[in-house]
């Protein structure tokens, strides 16, 4: 099977077609993203998300090529704002393959409140924010974040040195972590994900 690279994000039209095979033996992503995650945080209470995303060179070269119109090797303000509009559209399709869930049940991710993308040496980074109408209360709670892509069309890969952090004025008793699910396993079982969590005693 061939598949662009569009389906990553719903048919996003922004670079050539790809092959990829869905056979699990031979099962490789066609792009990375590094993720670093913020809670906003007052005292106990959850009010926002932030996902910070940072797409692997090759993918930024070809999202770079797409939207870089004058081919200055840098987004001007329109063209950044073009590249922003279209990602927020496609990933909003996908929900940002972002699972949320309180305690083990499951939690919807609000529309995104407000997005920014940058070019960063090189690297195409998007920067986009969640509020909740309704902050949950994490006394005595763990909150998760799981992001992944079930068709392994992109692997999201947690900042080695710093995946999350806690903004605003969290508690000293609110702490993050990091547990692998492999009552999560997908593809075929062969992935197992990495959820990040929040937790205030």
């Amino acid at each position: 099977m061939r598949r662009c690279f569009a389906a990553m994000f719903a048919a996003l039209s922004l670079l050539a077609a790809l092959p990829l095979s869905t056979s699990p033996a031979f099962a490789h992503p066609d792009m990375a993203a590094s993720v670093r995650l913020s809670f906003a945080m007052e005292q106990s209470r959850l009010t926002g998300l932030a996902e910070r995303l940072v797409f692997d060179a090759t993918t930024s070269r070809r999202l770079l090529t797409r939207f870089d119109v004058d081919d200055d090797g840098e987004l001007s303000d329109v063209e950044r704002g073009n590249l922003e509009d279209e990602l927020l559209t496609r990933l909003t399709e996908r929900h940002f393959f972002t699972e949320l869930s309180l305690d083990g049940e499951q939690l919807i991710l609000p529309a995104p409140s407000g997005a920014v993308v940058r070019l960063n040496a090189g690297y195409v980074e998007l920067q986009v924010e969640f509020r909740f109408a309704s902050p949950n209360d994490l006394n005595s709670a763990t909150f998760g974040v799981l992001m992944r892509d079930r068709d392994l069309a992109i692997v999201f890969r947690l900042d080695p040195v710093t995946p999350a952090i806690l903004s605003g004025t969290p508690s000293a008793v609110c702490v993050t972590g990091m547990q692998q699910r492999r009552d999560q396993a997908y593809f075929g079982g062969l992935v197992i994900p990495t959820m990040v969590t929040l937790t205030c005693r």
